[in-house]
């Protein structure tokens, strides 16, 4: 690996810069192993105003990550594959599905990935490499593929669908991290942590061999969480001991507001320009 990891937010739901935008959704540029890689590219194309101005040069993109299928994480698709036309694509079977919110009385809105996202995916098919196991994207970068579900408090509790009726219920299999492994543990890159961010560290744990976590960063999913589950999700963060935890997207602001208070020497809100540098 060369000298340094660096992790830098592109856009996410707040901002706090005037320089910056901000929008629902995610995207998150990694600098590992010599080689760029977009890991999400939110829902409708901060990431790519956002990374001129912070001086990051999406053409050097190697790989583009999608955590899974939803509408603000696969939004900017197209914008991505503009500036690196020839990257690989690593995404799980099921992202491509039609996905669908159910307000739980006979009443749905698409919450898929965009048509656009869609049609470009297909356009660029020979890029596409579809994940449902580990998978390594360089010598020390890997992504999950699917999260198996352990933990009895980590719960979706959205009523997520696959059809337009809300009768097929989405367990949101495609849901999937990266982490990369340095000499002084396990950085973890979370999308929206579907499967959990407890269930998805522990597996990463187990399948990467190395139990220090270093930090994780991105989005877990909490923000219509009850607080007993954030208490356990920080219960368990707490027993990883990392150096850094940076949780924002759909983590939601009661349970950042609890992380920050938690463990207040290592949150950082990851908002649009921050950057992290891990030594490898």
């Amino acid at each position: 690996m060369g000298e340094e990891v660096r992790i830098t937010i592109l856009s996410e739901n707040t901002s706090g810069r005037q320089d910056l935008s901000a929008e629902y959704g995610l995207s998150v540029w990694i600098e590992a192993d010599g080689a760029g890689i977009l890991f999400d590219t939110g829902s409708a194309g901060a990431f790519e105003s956002n990374a001129a101005r912070l001086g990051v040069d999406l053409s050097e993109a190697a790989h583009l990550v999608l955590s899974h299928g939803h509408f603000d994480h696969t939004g900017g698709i197209p914008l991505a594959l503009k500036h690196s036309p020839r990257m690989l694509i690593h995404l799980h079977p099921d992202s491509i599905r039609p996905k669908y919110l159910s307000d739980g009385r006979g009443k749905t809105v698409y919450i898929g990935m965009a048509e656009q996202s869609r049609q470009v995916l297909e356009e660029k098919s020979s890029q596409c490499l579809f994940h449902t196991d580990v998978s390594r994207l360089s010598e020390h970068v890997f992504i999950t593929g699917a999260v198996p579900r352990r933990t009895p408090f980590e719960k979706i509790v959205e009523s997520f669908c696959l059809d337009a009726e809300g009768r097929v219920p989405d367990t949101m299999e495609d849901d999937q991290a990266l982490w990369v492994e340095t000499s002084e543990g396990l950085v973890v890159v979370l999308g929206c942590a579907h499967a959990g961010a407890v269930n998805t560290v522990e597996y990463i744990r187990e399948k990467s061999g190395h139990s220090d976590v270093r930090a994780v960063i991105g989005g877990m999913h909490l923000m219509n969480s009850d607080s007993r589950t954030i208490a356990k999700t920080a219960d368990a963060v707490g027993s990883w001991n990392p150096n850094l935890i940076s949780p924002n997207h759909c983590t939601g602001e009661a349970a950042c507001a609890f992380f920050q208070e938690r463990f207040p020497a290592v949150y950082h809100h990851g908002r649009p320009g921050t950057a992290f540098v891990f030594s490898a």
